[in-house]
């Protein structure tokens, strides 16, 4: 069983600054030169102000106490209270969004500390500090984009690979009798990540830069460990075709630098290539990446229409972050303007107006602080809600009353335009936003991929018992390289679902295959279909799965869903949602959505509620688990068949199933 991971909505203020907090602290452990921790700044520089920023400094403090001595602690935790400081103070400017400057601030504010500490020292240490800088620097342009809502694969590879060779930098200092742990991880990851590259000179400048990592943490006199790795990596990238001959030629060029550099441990070197080598000969073949082809697919050059959609998305971007990032709303008006106003009408020219306001005005400040609660959960001011001694004593008690009232219906009026602004304004913001977002995916540019994978699709469309309409529809269509898969259930039955349904497939298979990418395009049904509500529409569920044909990646995107079923190599995966239909979800959350991979041979499965929900759908799974077929039609009357055998047809219902061919069988079927 799978289901989609979702944090409790009261955990999800805080879990990314714990995550940042945790991630600070252990990149805390990966120094250069027992004095730098370039890594963990880079992201005390990328977590920004308010509860992320404060859980980066967190995890900064707990990591200087626990890998630093208290000098070093000392300048490292300034360092980050400082970067901490510039966000918070920066973070409502317009220069806060241009991309270098959080990095240019960052390497500031660490010049600044550390630079006081270095006046009168050695040339060595000068070169190590500009180092470092420059390692951070480096470091927040890398992991930036793990701060962006769909950063591309390529961005994802290099920050992993900037966070494998920290964690195993964190490791270098525990050594036994010179041998160590951290090197000899450091050397496995370095061959894995070279052999990824495009170029030798990229696997050459990988190695010289983990190489040169170990040299500092371990203080050698000559950079042994930057030659070693530099030709390790080099020699492995040249043998990535053969993973056999890539370990051992990895470590034989390990072998020669200690010669050449003569290292004072050649033994220790050797054991830690070796033992770097064997684990990546070691390796599972699944979680092996992608080795770079010998030809790269090129990408296509981006038209004129792509760049100025490019160009017209990152204008209403920049408005957006210019207006509304950052802002909140005004604070609703404070009630006491009720008894304000009604007491500048009626008790200004009282004879008791100096005894009331001036006198005892504690008494009466309480007294209206009594009324104020019943009045505006009754919304009219009756004389039971003021206290005994201020109604006796008030001489014009009914006037004020009736002033008190008419200032309430006023206020109360006023409450309501300012809420229905708000609303009004946030829709505004998301809608710039998402435009930007529109813009933006539609303005991407499409690569040359291999041959397609073949599919056979099979669909059922059943109304409920008693309607001629069903209030379920289904759409399978191609955009470009991506095959959709679209299934709608519309609230309720009859005509008025089956005109919701078949109005959002029609819309959203009008945005996917213009372009625009399945996450903006579903936000901006959403936020449609929620301004449509407030008029008496409806809502809908939404299973949306993109399937890219050529690599056989697939995402599957769910708005109040009911389950999907994935059966791959004799086992079945169910997936689940627990977000609100199209129509009710709020507009700042997307959809729910799961990434996998579809191989050959495999079926996917979508329902909805009318054949099986989260509560009742074991018959389904077990039913699939058991099938043994490859016709897609077949399998989904089967379905069909089933359901009606065991509760009849009490709900409109809809099947559609997916079954990619074999990799010899290049074909595909209609619907």
């Amino acid at each position: 069983m799978f289901r989609i991971p979702r944090i409790p909505p009261k955990l999800r203020p805080y879990f990314r600054p714990l995550c940042l907090l945790a991630l600070t602290f252990a990149l805390s452990a990966a120094q250069l030169g027992g004095t730098y921790a370039p890594c963990a700044l880079a992201v005390a520089a990328l977590a920004g102000p308010k509860l992320p920023g404060f859980g980066s400094l967190l995890g900064a403090a707990a990591g200087a106490l626990a890998f630093f001595d208290f000098q070093p602690g000392l300048r490292f935790l300034a360092s980050a209270i400082l970067i901490f400081s510039v966000n918070t103070a920066f973070y409502d400017s317009p220069i806060y969004a241009r991309p270098a400057f959080r990095s240019a601030s960052a390497a500031a504010v660490t010049a600044l500390v550390q630079s006081i500490y270095l006046l009168e020292r050695p040339l060595r240490l000068w070169v190590v500090f500009a180092l470092s800088v420059a390692v951070q620097c480096l470091a927040v342009h890398l992991l930036s984009p793990l701060w962006e809502k769909r950063p591309s694969a390529q961005d994802r590879s290099r920050a992993a690979a900037l966070l494998l060779l920290s964690a195993c930098s964190a490791l270098i200092p525990l050594e036994s009798g010179g041998f160590s742990l951290g090197r000899a991880l450091l050397s496995g990851s370095a061959l894995l990540i070279a052999c990824t590259c495009v170029s030798p000179a990229s696997a050459a400048a990988l190695g010289l830069a983990a190489g040169a990592a170990a040299d500092l943490a371990g203080s050698t006199a000559a950079p042994v460990y930057a030659a070693a790795l530099a030709l390790g990596c080099t020699a492995g990238w040249a043998a990535r075709q053969r993973r056999w001959l890539a370990g051992p030629l990895f470590a034989l060029s390990a072998a020669a630098a200690a010669v050449l550099f003569d290292a004072d441990r050649p033994l220790a070197l050797l054991y830690e290539a070796a033992m770097g080598a064997s684990l990546y000969l070691l390796l599972p073949r699944q979680v092996m990446p992608k080795a770079a082809p010998q030809e790269e697919a090129e990408a296509l050059p981006p038209s004129p229409l792509q760049n100025q959609m490019a160009q017209s998305a990152a204008a209403f971007r920049a408005l957006y972050d210019s207006f509304f990032r950052g802002t909140s709303p005004t604070p609703p008006e404070n009630p006491s303007v009720i008894f304000d106003q009604a007491a500048e009408q009626v008790c200004r020219s009282c004879v008791l107006c100096t005894t009331c306001w001036h006198r005892n005005y504690n008494e009466t400040y309480n007294a209206f602080n009594d009324a104020c609660g019943a009045l505006l959960r009754r919304g009219q001011a009756c004389p039971q809600d003021f206290p005994v001694h201020f109604s006796s004593r008030c001489v014009h008690f009914s006037d004020f009353l009736a002033a008190v009232n008419a200032e309430l219906r006023a206020f109360l009026q006023r409450q309501q335009y300012h809420r229905r602004l708000v609303d009004l304004r946030r829709q505004a913001q998301e809608q710039y936003a998402q435009l930007g977002e529109l813009l933006s995916g539609t303005a991407a540019v499409e690569t040359m991929t291999s041959a397609p994978l073949g599919y056979r699709i099979g669909s059922v469309l059943q109304p409920r018992q008693g309607c001629r309409v069903c209030g379920d529809q289904l759409a399978v269509f191609e955009a470009g390289s991506t095959l959709y898969l679209l299934l709608s259930d519309g609230m309720g039955s009859g005509e008025d679902a089956h005109r919701e349904a078949a109005m959002t497939v029609r819309l959203l298979q009008q945005f996917l295959q213009s372009g625009i990418e399945p996450a903006p395009a579903l936000k901006t049904l959403n936020a449609a279909l929620r301004l449509r509500g407030e008029d008496g529409g409806g809502f809908t569920t939404i299973d949306l799965l993109a399937l890219q044909r050529g690599s056989g990646g697939a995402v599957l995107y769910k708005y109040g869903a009911a389950p999907s079923y994935l059966k791959r190599s004799g086992t079945v995966t169910r997936f689940t949602a627990s977000s609100l239909p199209a129509g009710l979800q709020e507009d700042r959350q997307g959809p729910e959505c799961c990434r996998f991979s579809l191989p050959g041979g495999s079926f996917f499965v979508m329902v909805s509620d009318g054949i099986a929900d989260e509560t009742d759908d074991e018959w389904l799974q077990n039913l699939l688990s058991g099938w043994n077929g490859t016709d897609a039609t077949a399998l989904a009357n089967l379905i069909l068949s089933e359901r009606r055998s065991r509760r009849g047809l009490q709900d409109d219902c809809a099947i559609l199933t997916l079954h990619l061919s074999p990799p010899d069988e290049g074909q595909k079927t209609p619907v």
